[in-house]
């Protein structure tokens, strides 16, 4: 299976997804990275240039933690994403396009148009146009990087199934990925933040009842019911997973007739 992961920042993958992406290497499959900015205003002391040097490091030490083979990069300047020229976007639609097909993925990640971030909403919109344009189609896996306080403002974003995977056995290692963005981790405290978070999912969607797991990543399949091989392929390597895309609290309310 061939695997290509579109992320905004050199870190997105490792918060959004790090467990996912290690069960898929521990499947063998060829995982290919797309870096789409070159990061280099992810900090307040560090100068821009410097940061990014010191970024491509910290993402070699994440992608020889996690398995990936192959990475790209579109260096285009980090926060500027949604704001391109005409002939910036042109230029990233026919680099976005040419990995794309080369890589001959079966499987594209890339990040929800719901996260608030605008290279976050960007790098969505641009990779979800080129992922129409290839055939055979890939299927399409949405992540979200961070749940922000920030319901009241979140576009929509089209998944038809959601899933929740276990990730208790690769969760240390999900943490030493995420640690190897030092430029990162220690302005923020990201590491913490993600441990929180995906324990927060887990019982939310009350996973050590369901699948026995402490700790979760949630994803959004697209038009899944389009690639079912593929789909049926993915979610066997994810387990344990479960379909989480009708949540009740509680029993399910009867059909109450007047």
């Amino acid at each position: 299976m061939k695997v290509l992961c579109f992320q905004p920042h050199n870190d997105d993958c490792a918060i959004a997804v790090g467990g996912l992406m290690q069960k898929m290497a521990g499947r063998g499959w060829d995982l290919t990275y797309v870096y789409v900015t070159d990061g280099r205003h992810g900090s307040d002391s560090i100068p821009p240039d410097r940061l990014v040097e010191m970024r491509r490091k910290e993402a070699a030490r994440e992608r020889s933690l996690l398995g990936v083979g192959r990475f790209f990069e579109l260096g285009l300047e980090d926060g500027s994403v949604e704001r391109l020229s005409s002939v910036q976007r042109r230029w990233a639609n026919e680099q976005m396009e040419s990995v794309l097909a080369e890589s001959r993925a079966d499987l594209v990640l890339l990040p929800s148009r719901a996260d608030m971030h605008p290279d976050h909403r960007a790098t969505h919109d641009l990779a979800m146009a080129v992922a129409e344009k290839v055939r055979p189609r890939p299927l399409l896996v949405k992540y979200c990087v961070w749940l922000l306080p920030d319901f009241y403002r979140k576009p929509p974003d089209p998944a038809d199934q959601t899933v929740m995977v276990g990730i208790d056995r690769e969760m240390p290692g999900k943490m030493a990925a995420i640690r190897a963005h030092q430029s990162q981790v220690s302005r923020g405290g990201f590491d913490s933040m993600v441990q929180v978070l995906n324990a927060y999912l887990a019982y939310a969607f009350r996973a050590p009842a369901v699948i026995g797991s402490r700790y979760v990543e949630v994803i959004g399949l697209y038009r899944p019911h389009l690639h079912r091989r593929v789909a049926n392929e993915v979610l066997r390597a994810l387990e344990p997973c479960v379909d989480v895309t009708t949540m009740l609290h509680g029993r399910p309310s009867q059909d109450i007739r007047a």
